[in-house]
């Protein structure tokens, strides 16, 4: 069961353009100028349909799903997960997350508290959507600092009320997101990194994504092959919880 929730927290992207090119010439720019660039780069949709093969490796045992995922931007995600046949499906609103697997016709329905113990960091709906979409989650323009680098521009920043340090690091070419994470005070650490962005109608969206959670000697990984099907097409998103199933608690 605990396998199945995680994949709750994960899926990427895709599209029609290149890697980032890794000898594009570094130009070191004032903070203003690179959030501007940043907030230039954000995505524009309404509707994303996505496939993707993910596999999640948790104390070297691996477990290997085909997941669908609808998105309406900011406002539902839709997940069904399957392995020659349906095992599961969960939906995230702005207020809560919903799911059932058939293996033992069982179902939860709740707030974000369970998959934000699972992943490190306070989730919700919207935050959970940029980190498989690969924009940066929590980002606060007016309290971020740069760092030093001569390859990719990094900015960080530090949550007081959550005692997290937060760190992203972007692309030089497209100021694309490379990698994100954030670092409680307790050690506990969450990192995502994104390759191989294509675009998709002026977006650009990453084909594969991993997902790293640390905590203490415990450490459990997601990597996501992703494909975009539609973009900016309304899709429906169907989802109810089959008579018969025992409600769970987490």
């Amino acid at each position: 069961m605990r396998k199945f929730l995680f994949l709750f927290f994960l899926i990427s992207s895709c599209g029609l353009a290149k890697k980032s090119n890794s000898s594009v010439t570094f130009k070191p720019l004032p903070t203003p100028k690179i959030i501007e660039n940043i907030e230039n780069n954000k995505l524009n949709f309404t509707y994303l349909l996505l496939r993707s093969q993910t596999t999640i490796i948790d104390n070297n045992r691996k477990s290997q799903f085909n997941i669908s995922l609808r998105i309406k931007k900011n406002d539902k995600i839709l997940i069904s997960g399957s392995l020659l046949v349906p095992l599961f499906k969960g939906m995230f609103t702005k207020n809560e997350m919903l799911f059932y697997e058939k293996l033992n016709k069982s179902f939860y329905k709740g707030d974000y508290k369970y998959i934000s113990e699972i992943l490190n960091y306070n989730l919700s709906l919207q935050s959970i959507q940029n980190l498989i979409l690969g924009q940066p989650v929590m980002f606060n323009k007016r309290k971020v600092s740069k760092l030093s680098s001569n390859s990719q521009y990094i900015l960080k920043s530090y949550d007081r009320k959550n005692k997290i340090t937060k760190t992203y690091y972007f692309n030089p070419d497209k100021f694309t997101l490379k990698k994100q994470s954030f670092e409680s005070k307790k050690g506990e650490i969450l990192t995502v990194n994104y390759e191989n962005y294509k675009k998709f109608e002026s977006n650009n969206i990453p084909q594969f994504v991993t997902i790293t959670t640390k905590n203490n000697d415990k450490s459990i990984k997601f990597e996501m092959k992703t494909k975009v099907s539609r973009i900016n097409e309304r899709i429906s998103f169907p989802f109810k919880i089959p008579s018969g199933y025992n409600k769970i608690n987490l």
